[in-house]
C-alpha cells in the first residue's frame, strides 16, 4: 500500500512537467496546432495538422523531449482548401469576416486586429472562420491585418485574399485618403502576396468639371476624369486636336461624371475648338460646355461659330467667349436698294448682329435681306453699336432708297425719303436725341416727285399754299413775301419739301405771288413748267399788265395759261367809306420803291391795285397823294408822282389826282427789309 501510494503521488508532478515542457516545445517549433497529454511518461499527441510533414515533425520533436518514453500519434490532417480564401467586409460600423484560417492562433490574431480597426466597430463571423490546409506561403495573418487596416480608412469596402492574390474595393471618403490608399496598397503589400485588384473608387464630385487650356509649351489638362479607360481616349483626342503639343496631365480620377461615352464626345467637341484657338481654354461642367479665347483669323472664328450648331446631344454650350479678329477700320452698312436690303461690314458680336437683323426684319417686313456681316473686334461696344445701327435702320425705313453706314463712332445716313412726311420725320429724329457716343452725319434728300406740282390759291379765307417746294430757304422767303404782299391775309401752308422742281422754280413762284397779290381772288398752279394762272383782276388794264409781267418774269421754259376776268366795281358817293377803305389798306402794307427812289417795286403792285379799286368806288372824289420825305424833297415828290401815274394807269382819271406837300417821315425802299410806317397818304376829298 505504501508503494502504491508513493507511485501515485509521484506520477502527477511528472505528467504536469512533461505537459508544460511539451507545450512550450510545440510553440517554439511553430506547431501550436498540436497538443500532447501524458499518461505517466507516455505522450498522446492530438490535433489537426496542416500537412503530413507537420505531423512527422511534431512526433519527432516530442519523442526527443527529455522524460518522454513513447509518443502515440492521434493527430489528423485538416481538410485542404483550394483556393484558400479570406474576406473582410465593412459596412459602416459593421465588419464581417469570412473564409479560412490556418490555425486557431491565426484566428485569434485576426480577431484582435478586427476589434482594434476603429472605435465602435462590431465584428461578426470570427467563430465561423474555418481552419483549413492550403494557406499560401508567407505571412497570411499579416496580409489579413494589413487589409483590415486599409478598410479602416473607408466607410465601406471589402478585402479579398485568394491564395496569394490580394484585392481591395470600396469608396474613399476624399482624395487624400484615395491617394494614400493607392500608394499604401501598391507599395506596402506584405511580401509573397500580389495585388490582384485595386477597385477603390475615388470620391464622387459635383459638379464634374474638366478643363483644357493652351499654353506656350503645350496643353494643360485639369479637373476630373471618369473612371475606366477614359484617360487614354482623352489623350489621343488632345494629340489629334493639337498635333505635337506637350501634354500636362493634371487630371484626377473622380466619380460622378455623366455617362462616359457622351462625356468623351463632348470633350472631343471642345478640344476641336481648342485646336483653333492658340491661347484658348475649353471646359465642361457636368453637361455644360464653355469655350474662350481669341480667334487668330476669320476662318477660325467662322469655324468655331459654326460649330455652335453641332453641340453633342445632351450637352449645352453655355459660355461662348471667343473674341473675333480685330479689324481697322471697323465699318459696317445696311443698304436699301431695289432688290432688298444688304448688310455688310462688321458686327461686334453674334448677339449684336442678331438684334440688328431682328430690327431690320421688323422695319422691313417681307423685304429680302442679305446678311454679309462678319464678326470682328476693334469697333464700338456691342450695346452702343446696336443702339446706333437700330437708330439708323429706323430712319432707313423712311427712305425709298439709301444706306446706313458706320465707321468707328461715326454713323452716316443717306438716301431719298419716301415722301415729304417721311423726310420730315427723319429730320425730326436727326434733330432729337442721337445715339450716345456717336457722331451722326446725314445726307437724306427729300423725295423726287414728278410731275412737280405747286399751287397758291387766294380767296376770302386767305392764301392757301399746297404742293411741293425744293428748298426750305426759298419756301421761307416765299411765305414771308406772301405775308407782306397780301397785307397780312391768313396763310394756310400745306406744302411739303420735295426734289424734282424745274430750273427757276423758286423765282417763278415769287413772280407769280406778285401778280396774285393784284387779284381780288385767284389761283396759280404749277405742273412742272406749265403755269395756269386764273382769277379776278381789279380793273381792265390789269389783265394785260399781269400777262406782260408773268411773260417777262417767268424763267425760260415755263408756259403760261392765263384766264382772268375783271371785278365788278361798286360806285358810291360816300367819301368817308372810301377813305376808310384806303386807310385800312395803307395801314396793312407799305409802298416799296426801287433803289432809284422813283420807281415802284413790283411787290407793291397788289397794294396799289387795291388802293385804286377802293378809290374808284368814289368817282366824284378828288384823290390827293402825298409821300413822306425820302432822301430829298425832290425824291419825295418824284415818288408821289410815280404813285399818281400808277393810279392813273389803274383807271383813276388824272383830273382827280394831285400831289400834296411831303411830310418829314422817311419811307421804305425796295431793298430794305422789315415793315416801316406807311410812307404814302392817299386823301379822298
Amino acid at each position: 500500500m505504501l508503494l502504491a501510494a508513493a507511485i501515485h503521488f509521484s506520477r502527477a508532478p511528472v505528467e504536469h512537467d512533461l505537459a508544460t515542457r511539451s507545450g512550450v516545445l510545440l510553440v517554439q517549433i511553430g506547431e501550436s496546432w498540436a497538443h500532447a497529454s501524458f499518461d505517466g511518461r507516455d505522450a498522446l499527441l492530438e490535433g489537426e495538422a496542416l500537412s503530413e510533414e507537420a505531423r512527422v515533425k511534431v512526433r519527432s520533436e516530442l519523442g526527443r523531449l527529455a522524460g518522454v518514453r513513447s509518443v502515440s500519434d492521434s493527430t489528423t490532417l485538416l481538410p485542404e482548401r483550394r483556393p484558400f480564401t479570406f474576406t473582410a467586409i465593412r459596412d459602416g460600423a459593421q465588419l464581417r469576416l469570412e473564409g479560412y484560417v490556418p490555425s486557431a492562433w491565426a484566428r485569434r490574431r485576426i480577431a484582435d486586429a478586427a476589434e482594434k480597426m476603429a472605435p465602435g466597430v462590431v465584428v461578426a463571423g470570427v467563430k465561423e472562420l474555418v481552419r483549413a490546409r492550403g494557406v499560401p506561403a508567407g505571412d497570411f495573418v499579416g496580409v489579413v491585418v494589413f487589409g483590415i487596416q486599409q478598410l479602416a480608412r473607408m466607410p465601406a469596402g471589402r478585402i479579398t485574399i485568394s491564395d496569394d492574390a490580394f484585392s481591395i474595393e470600396g469608396r474613399a471618403p476624399d482624395f487624400t485618403t484615395y491617394d494614400e490608399l493607392e500608394v499604401t496598397v501598391r507599395s506596402e503589400l506584405p511580401a509573397d502576396f500580389k495585388l490582384a485588384r485595386f477597385a477603390v473608387l475615388p470620391p464622387a464630385v459635383s459638379p464634374f468639371v474638366w478643363q483644357a487650356s493652351r499654353e506656350p509649351d503645350g496643353v494643360r489638362l485639369s479637373g476630373y476624369i471618369p473612371l475606366g479607360d477614359a484617360r487614354r481616349s482623352l489623350l489621343d483626342m488632345v494629340r489629334a486636336a493639337v498635333p505635337g503639343a506637350a501634354i500636362s496631365d493634371q487630371l484626377r480620377l473622380a466619380d460622378g461624371s455623366p455617362p462616359s461615352a457622351g462625356w468623351l464626345k463632348a470633350v472631343d467637341f471642345a478640344l476641336q475648338q481648342l485646336g483653333r484657338l492658340p491661347n484658348g481654354k475649353v471646359g465642361l461642367s457636368d453637361t455644360t460646355i464653355s469655350i474662350e479665347g481669341a480667334a487668330p483669323d476669320f476662318a477660325a472664328y467662322d469655324a468655331i461659330a459654326g460649330a455652335r450648331r453641332s453641340v453633342p446631344e445632351g450637352y449645352t454650350l453655355t459660355r461662348f467667349a471667343v473674341t473675333p479678329p480685330t479689324v481697322s477700320p471697323f465699318n459696317w452698312s445696311v443698304i436699301r436698294g431695289s432688290a432688298g436690303l444688304r448688310l455688310t461690314g462688321f458686327a461686334p458680336s453674334e448677339d449684336a448682329k442678331r438684334l440688328v437683323i431682328d430690327a431690320v426684319r421688323a422695319g422691313f417686313p417681307g423685304v429680302p435681306t442679305s446678311d454679309e456681316m462678319r464678326i470682328a473686334s476693334g469697333g464700338p461696344g456691342a450695346e452702343a453699336w446696336v443702339n446706333a445701327t437700330v437708330f439708323g435702320v429706323g430712319q432707313l425705313a423712311k427712305l425709298r432708297s439709301g444706306a446706313v453706314r458706320g465707321n468707328g463712332d461715326v454713323l452716316a445716313i443717306s438716301g431719298e425719303a419716301q415722301d415729304s412726311a417721311a423726310f420730315g420725320a427723319v429730320q425730326a429724329a436727326l434733330s432729337g436725341q442721337l445715339p450716345r457716343g456717336f457722331t451722326v452725319e446725314s445726307d437724306v434728300r427729300p423725295p423726287i416727285v414728278s410731275p412737280y406740282v405747286f399751287g397758291m390759291r387766294k380767296d376770302s379765307d386767305g392764301l392757301t399754299i399746297s404742293g411741293f417746294y425744293p428748298s426750305t430757304l426759298g419756301h421761307a422767303a416765299l411765305v414771308e413775301a406772301a405775308k407782306t404782299e397780301l397785307l397780312g391775309m391768313p396763310l394756310n401752308d400745306v406744302s411739303a419739301l420735295a426734289l424734282g422742281a424745274p430750273d427757276g422754280f423758286e423765282k417763278a413762284t415769287l413772280v407769280v405771288l406778285h401778280e396774285l397779290a393784284r387779284l381780288s381772288e385767284g389761283e396759280a398752279r404749277f405742273d412742272d413748267t406749265k403755269l395756269r394762272f386764273s382769277g379776278t383782276v381789279l380793273y381792265e388794264a390789269a389783265i394785260e399788265q399781269v400777262r406782260s409781267s408773268l411773260t417777262a418774269g417767268l424763267p425760260k421754259g415755263f408756259a403760261l395759261d392765263l384766264s382772268l376776268n375783271v371785278a365788278v366795281r361798286r360806285e358810291s358817293s360816300d367819301k368817308a367809306a372810301c377813305q376808310k377803305a384806303i386807310d385800312d389798306l395803307l395801314a396793312r402794307g407799305a409802298i416799296q420803291f426801287t433803289p432809284d427812289e422813283a420807281a415802284i417795286a413790283p411787290a407793291s403792285y397788289g397794294l396799289l391795285d387795291h388802293v385804286a379799286f377802293a378809290a374808284s368806288g368814289c368817282p366824284d372824289a378828288m384823290i390827293e397823294v402825298s409821300v413822306q420825305q425820302a432822301t430829298t424833297p425832290d425824291g419825295a415828290l418824284a415818288r408821289a408822282r410815280a404813285v399818281t401815274d400808277y393810279l392813273a394807269h389803274a383807271g383813276i382819271s388824272p383830273e382827280r389826282l394831285f400831289t400834296g406837300a411831303p411830310s418829314a417821315v422817311a419811307i421804305q425802299n425796295h431793298d430794305e427789309v422789315g415793315p416801316v410806317e406807311p410812307g404814302l397818304q392817299v386823301i379822298v376829298r
